[in-house]
């Protein structure tokens, strides 16, 4: 028999499909085979029916359905090839895989059906209905049936039932009606496992119930069983989640020097990202290295806490270079939740040029940084582009990975992009930008369209600025002193003089303060020099 509160068996999570709990009132004496009547329902209840008769819950009403007899059931474990059965016991272990592939609401009527036979079922079978139950998720009705159990009647309730009920309240996130049952569980002369006493003791952390833990902490001990690193594993999380962490540290300690217990990297990466939480990353660093000089290996739970506390503390360039340690490790590499932590942090720090090196690693890796992180990331690149306008590259590579993944760049990112591009000398992809953002009926920024309007300007391209002015203004946008400027500007140096007060006369009309005098001369300035350049001696090459 498989023993359910042991550690190391998976529980599912309670299933959501389940439609109520089981109830499971006082047993009579009343025999299982006087008390089921078949009921003359589908083809499915039959087969049920004839499946606990297969399994040997003894002698059934020869009333049964038709169709239960008319399909013989496949042989299964307790019985013999020829039918006959190895013993007259009830074989729950069996009924109880079967019950537990059902859907829920076959599962209920036939444990409904289970409960009526009393003289054919042992403490053992019900031990047995109890694990699948929990199995299954389904602790609430593990709990009804547990509690069915009378102390004083024909079948009561043994260690290993008590065993099971600590772990379902445990499972349910009830710490009091666990630590009142391992109570009881004491009190009736059962000797609870250590894994009973664990699972109690981290429940109780769990909720930040440590002086309770530790009244259990202390019972285990009193009884003569041996805490394992796993109960002070509960423990110490439980120290670290309520704040006392020098206790935890000192608990720590103790466990580094005891010749009975084994600490784990586990133990260390608890106390650490505790004092991470709280902003105590050299406290955090000195544990992580004496976890290292024990030759303890850092997984990576231990160096994402490492690095989520740096980030909190603002010491970025540290957790930067830890992320770069990680990235040269084959042992423990980092991953998605590491970059995740990382990036952001750089980018809200305005460090562009590490959080740029960051998303390169973490795309190498195979990993995709979220949109808003790109979003970003671009407008940094962007930003850098007036600096060093080799980063436009970079800057279009990101812009284009933000919109490829269907997130919509914010207004903002679009306006440092056409500046961007404008400054780089791709004016076509600036105005295009600058398209984008009026169809999408984005806001435009003075700067931005400022920028496009001096690019195009600066290659004579006027007729292409004057249609930029003129989107802004359809807009109801009212252009910025710097655009009409640059353009009265150039079209006086071509002599175009009657666009130059067309231009003039739609800022006047707008309140934009603009000189038309002081463009003109400073155009016919440009071209005298020009002029006077052009004759020199010098340039033509004549030797004076």
């Amino acid at each position: 028999m498989a023993s359910l509160y042991h550690s190391s068996l998976p529980f599912s999570p309670p299933s959501s499909s389940c439609h109520g709990v089981l109830s499971f009132p006082p047993r009579t004496a009343a025999s299982f085979a006087c008390l089921c009547r078949v009921p003359p329902q589908d083809d499915h209840d039959a087969e049920l029916l004839g499946a606990l008769q297969s399994n040997g819950n003894g002698i059934l009403l020869r009333e049964q359905h038709p169709a239960a007899s008319a399909q013989p059931l496949d042989p299964i474990p307790g019985e013999l090839g020829d039918g006959r059965r190895r013993s007259s016991q009830f074989r729950a272990r069996d009924c109880a895989r079967r019950i537990m592939s059902l859907p829920m609401e076959e599962r209920v009527k036939v444990l409904d059906l289970l409960q009526r036979d009393d003289a054919a079922l042992t403490v053992s079978d019900y031990n047995d209905i109890i694990s699948a139950l929990a199995r299954g998720g389904d602790y609430d009705s593990a709990v009804a049936l547990f509690r069915s159990l009378e102390p004083n009647g024909s079948v009561a309730p043994d260690a290993h039932s008590f065993a099971i009920a600590v772990q379902c309240f445990c499972r349910k996130g009830a710490p009091d009606e666990a630590k009142e049952t391992l109570d009881e569980m004491v009190a009736r002369g059962y000797l609870p496992s250590v894994a009973a006493f664990s699972a109690v003791v981290g429940c109780l952390c769990k909720r930040g119930r440590v002086t309770r833990a530790m009244e259990v902490f202390d019972a285990m001990r009193a009884v003569g069983s041996e805490p394992t690193i796993r109960t002070y594993n509960s423990l110490i999380g439980g120290l670290c989640y309520v704040g006392r962490l020098e206790e935890a540290r000192d608990l720590l300690n103790k466990l580094k020097d005891s010749p009975k217990q084994t600490t784990d990297i586990y133990t260390f990466t608890i106390v650490l990202e505790g004092f991470c939480k709280v902003g105590r990353t050299e406290d955090a660093m000195a544990i992580f290295e004496d976890a290292i000089r024990m030759g303890l290996s850092p997984t990576i739970f231990t160096y994402n806490a490492l690095l989520n506390g740096h980030c909190k503390e603002g010491n970025l360039l540290k957790a930067y270079d830890l992320l770069m340690e990680m990235c040269d490790s084959e042992t423990c590499p980092p991953d998605k939740i590491s970059y995740t932590i990382v990036l952001p942090a750089l980018l809200r720090a305005g460090e562009i040029s590490a959080a740029w090196k960051t998303f390169k690693r973490m795309e190498h890796a195979g990993f995709e940084a979220d949109g808003r992180a790109l979003d970003t990331l671009a407008r940094g690149l962007c930003r850098q582009c007036a600096a060093d306008i080799s980063v436009l590259k970079d800057a279009k590579e990101v812009f284009g990975k933000v919109v490829s993944a269907g997130h919509e760049p914010v207004s903002y990112t679009y306006c440092l992009m056409a500046q961007a591009l404008a400054r780089g000398g791709e004016v076509d992809a600036a105005v295009a930008i600058l398209d984008d953002m009026v169809r999408k009926g984005y806001a435009l920024r003075k700067r931005a369209y400022t920028d496009v309007v001096r690019a195009l300007c600066d290659r004579s391209r006027t007729r292409d600025a004057v249609r930029v002015l003129a989107t802004v203004i359809a807009k109801d946008f009212v252009p910025g002193r710097n655009a009409f400027d640059a353009l009265l500007g150039e079209l006086s140096r071509q002599e175009r003089w009657p666009d130059a007060m067309a231009v003039y006369a739609a800022a006047v009309k707008r309140g934009v303060v603009v000189s038309l005098k002081r463009n003109v001369k400073e155009a016919l300035v440009v071209d005298h020099e020009e002029e006077a350049a052009w004759e020199s001696p010098a340039q033509l090459g004549v030797p004076q």
